[in-house]
């Protein structure tokens, strides 16, 4: 069953939304747009997406996996060895880690 995914562009001040229904391992979409953002999320009800893009909710989880630095961590990773990959930094240093999460404050503290 394909996921659906959320591609959000602003264009001359406007908010525009686009709803996209793709394989997650298919970028091909993504090849040929340049988005501002990419939301993607896991199962939860689509209502909830609405909200978090109309600016009715605050966005606030933490990640159920770990998200892997590139395809050769996940090609060598041992697939019944929990939390044995390296993970993705992004260029501000956040570790996209098992828990990690965000919201409009920044990084959740979920000690």
């Amino acid at each position: 069953m394909r996921k659906p995914f959320i591609t959000v562009r602003l264009t001359h001040g406007m908010l525009g939304a686009l709803l996209v229904s793709t394989c997650a391992c298919s970028g091909s979409y993504l090849q040929r747009r340049s988005p501002d953002a990419i939301l993607v999320n896991f199962g939860v009800q689509n209502q909830a997406v609405l909200d978090i893009i109309s600016g009715k909710a605050e966005p606030s989880a933490l990640l159920p996996l770990q998200m892997p630095a590139d395809m050769r961590i996940v090609e060598e990773q041992f697939e019944d060895v929990p939390r044995d990959m390296k993970c993705y930094t992004d260029s501000e240093g956040h570790l996209y880690d098992f828990a990690f999460g965000m919201n409009w404050k920044g990084v959740i503290d979920d000690e």
